[in-house]
């Protein structure tokens, strides 16, 4: 896969988002939650602790018609016309204590590492930039379906 290139969810996979209705496992689930038209293949695979994973991951939910290549004169061109807008004054205790909450819940003591990592989060995009470690921890959770819970309210919060 080319580190530039940009994925964006088909309408197969804001179904799956939705719905679950095509049952994928967790870690191909959660890397589509992460695909937005935005992020590169290098960021996507930054996110993940193991890459080679990550690329089968990407390459099996493109294959499978759940996130399709945006043209990367299309994107370049968006975001040349759209200036940078001013950073929004935002509070992210909220969010924040709401991870720290659950991860302390679903991993109890093994969650301190990635809480002291979360608390340090100034802003939404160092949150997400949390999103792969997090994957990688709640992986070893007791109660998936829980997880599965958190990672959708999750990335809703994040989007």
């Amino acid at each position: 896969m080319n580190p530039s290139s940009v994925y964006s969810k088909t309408a197969k996979g804001l179904d799956e988002i939705a719905t679950r209705t095509h049952g994928l496992a967790a870690r191909r689930r959660a890397l589509l939650i992460m695909v937005d038209g935005h992020r590169t293949v290098s960021e996507l695979l930054a996110l993940s602790t193991s890459t080679k994973d990550a690329e089968r991951q990407l390459a099996a939910l493109l294959n499978e018609g759940f996130i399709q290549h945006e043209a990367a004169s299309i994107h370049a061109a968006a975001a040349a016309a759209q200036p940078d807008p001013a950073p929004p004054d935002e509070d992210i205790s909220l969010t924040k204590s709401y991870i720290v909450q659950t991860l302390r819940e679903l991993l109890g003591s093994q969650a301190g590492a990635l809480i002291t990592e979360i608390e340090k989060a100034r802003n939404v995009e160092e949150l997400q930039g949390q999103v792969g470690k997090l994957l990688v921890a709640l992986g070893a959770a007791a109660d998936q379906k829980k997880v599965r819970h958190f990672l959708d309210e999750l990335a809703l919060v994040l989007a």
